[in-house]
Formats: C-alpha cells, structure tokens, sequence
C-alpha cells in the first residue's frame, strides 16, 4: 500500500497508516528525520514496533529512544535525545508532547461506525417525546414521556431516560445509562456505560416511632456542556433545587456525588471520589482517587487534594491537602519525614529510660 500524504489516511482493517510528514504536518510538529518513514499505530517506548511511533515528554523517557525499536516519536521542544540516527528514524518536534499525544491517540483511534439516524424497531419511544431525525436510538433503549433527545445525540443499547427529560446535541450515552427524571444535559456529553444520573440522594431520619423515615428528592441533575462522565457513576438528583456538573468537567469511573453538589467548570474527578451533599467544588479543581469530602464543605477553586485526603474542612482556593484528615502539602510531607525518624526516636529514648534507671538504682546504693 503506498505512504499517505497529507491529512488523509486509508487503512488496513482497522489500522490507519500515516506518513512522518502527514502527522507532522497534524501536529505542527518540526522534523528531525526522514518524513517519508509509514506509521501504522502508536504505543509506548518500551513495547512500540518498527511500523509504530512513540511520544517522548521528558529527557527520563528520552534516555529509552536509543533501544526503542518505534520508527518515530513525537518529543518535547528542547528534550535532549541521546542516541538519535535522523537517516533511519525520524523526531517530531512539538511544544508538549503530552499534548501532541492526545491529537496521536485521536488519528490512530480505531475507526467505530456511525450510528445511523432514527430510533430502532426494538426501542421504545413514548409518543409524547421528541426525538431530533438526526437523533440515534439503539435497541432496548426507552425514551419516557415527554422527553427531548437533541440534534446528532446517540443512545446506546439498553439506555433508559425518564420522564421530561431534556438532552442537547452531539451527546453519547453508552449502554446502560439510567437518566431519571427531569434532569438536563446540555450539548457533546459523554456518559459511560452503566452510570446512573438522577437518582434519589441518600436521605432518612428517625421517624420518632422506632423506624426510618425517607426524605424524598424532588430536585434535579443539570450538566453543562463538554462534561464526560466515566463508567458506573452515580449523581443524584437535589433533595430541592439542582446537582450541578460545570462544563468541561471530567468525571472518572465509580464517583459518587451526592444531592445538591455543585462541580465548577474544568475539574477533574479521579476513581471512588465521595462528594457528601451540598459540597462545592470551584473551577479547575482536581481531586485525587478515593478522596471523600464531607457535607456542605466547599473545595476552592484550583484545589488539590491528593489520592485519599479525607477532607472535613473548606479546603482555600490553590490549596492542595493529603492524608486524612487531609492537612496542608507542607504540614503533611513534614509530618511524614518526622514518621520516618520514630523507630530511631524510640531508641533513644529506650536507652535514656535505662541509663536513667541505672544512675537512680546507683544513687539509692548505700555507700
């Protein structure tokens, strides 16, 4: 098959093939190498083929070119490549090649079928919906009463949306995604497989006569546009007023967030994050796996808090927290360096405790 020029790709199966040049010329990327060399897929360093290229981000990375057997690498401006032949194998110079890597994944991405427009005969569509021509509604999928499904918007097998329901454009529920009742999502959402918005938060009290009693919810999920949410994630639904996801936030597998959260635009949430009811969390935030935040605490915008930080506390905006009860950067790794001294510590005062017991049994000696 020969080299492709240019932007356009044809494939083998499912495998895209660029020349160095046509990926360069994507990336805006200067050439260190020969840019007629034909690229077949992309893969780490350490494991990429002789027909595969690779990304190198910092000079770590760098020292591993020299054995790698990738044809061409995209790599940081200014990152040092010992071990570079540019007459067999060919360097794409970019400002980040962190940032180049998420254009090289989306070009080498297997090719998936577009969905065709219309709702399948296997669907169920309630004749007071409405369901944009351009819409896709897959197999088992249901649309409830009085629901509106946006230009361009995919539904996946199996995919239940409620009642009143209203979902924008360009946005793809993977198989398995619940939406209840009344809530909102704005345009180009991404929701994985088997997550369920809108459903009742985690509300009861005593009801004075030895039993619980539920408080129900009667408020709603809204998020905003550019939102991409992972696989088997719950938010549920306000006890009044709204949960709200911020554009552009991403939202890793297995989150909880609970009632009446509000995420700002642009966070990230990684794996098994717990966000209590009522917690805030302004713009740019990040929040680590597993971290948990207590009720109606608020996360400043730009906050960090690292992988597991228990948070009882607002947490500043820019601050970033560890551990649980997650404390200050700062507070934390000094604490820890302090942990690290303990057993020697113990020594220490083991052998003071016996020289003392030694001086006091000589001076009760008679002399």
């Amino acid at each position: 098959m020969a080299a492709m020029e240019g932007s356009a790709n044809s494939s083998a199966g499912d495998r895209s093939r660029f020349t160095v040049a046509a990926v360069a010329e994507r990336l805006g990327a200067e050439v260190d190498g020969p840019g007629t060399i034909v690229v077949e897929g992309l893969n780490t360093l350490d494991l990429a083929g002789p027909n595969e290229m690779s990304y190198i981000g910092s000079e770590a990375y760098a020292a591993r070119w020299e054995v790698s057997r990738a044809a061409a690498a995209a790599v940081t401006a200014g990152v040092r490549v010992p071990g570079h032949d540019p007459r067999r194998r060919a360097l794409l110079r970019v400002p980040d090649a962190d940032l180049a890597l998420a254009e090289l994944l989306c070009l080498f991405a297997p090719r998936c079928d577009q969905p065709a427009p219309g709702i399948h005969a296997q669907a169920s569509v309630h004749a007071t919906a409405s369901v944009h021509p351009t819409a896709s509604i897959g197999p088992r999928a249901s649309v409830g009463a009085g629901s509106t499904i946006g230009p361009r918007t995919h539904l996946e097998p199996g995919v239940q949306i409620g009642r009143d329901v209203r979902i924008g454009s360009d946005c793809i529920l993977q198989a398995g995604v619940v939406i209840r009742d009344r809530c909102i999502l704005h345009d180009r959402i991404c929701i994985h497989a088997n997550s369920v918005i809108g459903s009742d938060g985690f509300g009861y009290r005593p009801d004075g006569r030895g039993g619980v009693c539920k408080l129900p919810h009667i408020g709603i999920v809204e998020i905003h546009s550019d939102v991409e949410i992972g696989a088997c994630t719950t938010i549920d639904r306000g006890k009044f007023g709204m949960t709200v996801i911020g554009e552009h936030t991403k939202i890793d597998n297995l989150v909880q967030i609970a009632h009446n959260v509000r995420i700002g635009r642009c966070c990230f949430l990684a794996s098994q994050v717990g966000l209590a009811g009522t917690v805030e969390v302004g713009d740019y935030a990040q929040l680590g796996a597993k971290c948990g935040v207590a009720d109606h605490r608020r996360v400043g915008r730009g906050a960090r808090l690292s992988a597991m930080a228990g948070v009882a506390e607002d947490v500043p905006d820019g601050a970033e927290v560890y551990g649980a009860p997650a404390i200050s950067r700062r507070v934390f790794w000094h604490l820890q360096a302090s942990l690290r001294k303990l057993p020697e510590l113990i020594k220490t005062v083991a052998r003071l405790e016996q020289e003392h017991n030694r001086a006091g049994r000589h001076d009760a000696e008679p002399s």
